[in-house]
């Protein structure tokens, strides 16, 4: 005969679900890093946008021979197939592609000699056969993610600068110490004009 303890024969009651809705600081610092990830991402979309459909209602399509030809030959250089708009934008700061599926050359009001028109658009050219503009999209995304780290908004700010410098080192290559010396008097140049950057999406 073996004798069983009673505890072990009395009904096993269910325990009552304890009531966990306290917020925790792990929970307070995870919203806090999505609603700033958002609003990095959400600035620079809308300032993007913005700045495109201004170009679009107030640009003007260039329609100049020398231009255009230009483009098309430097197109057929730089074996670049896509087909690319060209627009003059009074309150542009500076040359710049922009545009992720129908890139756009935008030139400023400036009067171009035929040596610095050709700097201008091989440089530009140049970025949109590297594909910059979407670099600079997925450096926009890790920005947002690391919002909160200084090191990488550094990061961000140092990978553009190396980005014009390989640019400026591809449309100089094989090229003679005259051609590099009137490519940096263009530089010069459209950094003098330069004001501010309006949107982190364009070259």
């Amino acid at each position: 005969m073996v004798e069983i303890p009673a505890q072990m024969t009395a009904p096993i009651k269910a325990q009552p679900e304890k009531n966990n809705t306290g917020i925790t600081m792990l929970d307070i610092v995870a919203f806090v890093w999505i609603v700033g990830s958002l609003i990095f991402i959400a600035v620079h979309f809308i300032s993007y946008f913005y700045y495109k459909r201004q170009l679009i209602k107030n640009g003007r399509m260039i329609e100049d021979v020398k231009t255009l030809s230009q483009i098309e030959k430097l197109k057929r250089e730089l074996h670049i197939r896509r087909s690319i708009h060209a627009m003059e934008y009074y309150e542009a700061e500076s040359p710049m592609i922009i545009g992720f599926l129908k890139p756009i050359v935008v030139l400023t009001k400036e009067q171009y000699s035929s040596e610095e028109l050709f700097f201008i658009l091989k440089h530009e050219l140049v970025h949109l056969k590297r594909g910059d503009v979407y670099f600079k999209l997925l450096f926009v995304i890790a920005n947002a993610v690391h919002w909160f780290n200084p090191l990488i908004w550094i990061m961000h700010r140092e990978t553009i600068i190396d980005m014009e410098l390989s640019c400026d080192e591809r449309v100089t290559k094989d090229t003679g110490y005259a051609v590099r010396k009137a490519y940096t008097e263009t530089l010069l140049f459209m950094i003098h004009k330069r004001c501010s950057r309006r949107t982190a999406f364009t070259t």
